[in-house]
């Protein structure tokens, strides 16, 4: 099903507000890690795909992108980054303690980063189940 024909209008909104996020004054490497994570915890093998060959458009360092699955033990990653991914885990899980993880957050980020964050994890999020769904 080509949901992006079938439904222009609401799907370009959701692209729009996706790549918006390119003029965010988060890291571009981070965006790219948060979304490929979403997309492995949600099995979005399409995803996954483009996010990885941004990933290496954008010289992520292979180490990452190899432990990105296990990025609570890797030394891969610096506190903030396992923060932000920790954040992403919440969100996709629906994890009931959000306030606690948030504090730890507004620690590292910026308010505005926080909202970009979260904007980019739960459009990613979203994203992934119409292509898991519709495709």
């Amino acid at each position: 099903m080509d949901y992006a024909q079938i439904s222009k209008e609401t799907i370009s909104f959701l692209h729009k507000s996706y790549n918006s996020l390119k003029n965010s004054p988060l890291n571009q490497q981070l965006i790219v890690l948060v979304d490929l994570r979403v997309s492995q915890i949600n099995g979005c093998t399409y995803c996954c795909q483009v996010h990885s060959e941004e990933a290496k458009k954008l010289q992520i360092p292979p180490e990452k992108l190899n432990t990105l699955t296990t990025w609570q033990t890797s030394d891969a990653f610096s506190k903030e980054e396992k923060i932000a991914l920790h954040w992403v885990e919440a969100l996709t899980h629906l994890d009931h303690d959000l306030d606690t993880l948030k504090e730890e957050l507004i620690k590292s980020y910026t308010e505005r980063e926080v909202v970009d964050l979260t904007a980019s994890i739960s459009l990613m999020n979203a994203l992934n189940r119409l292509a898991i769904s519709l495709k």
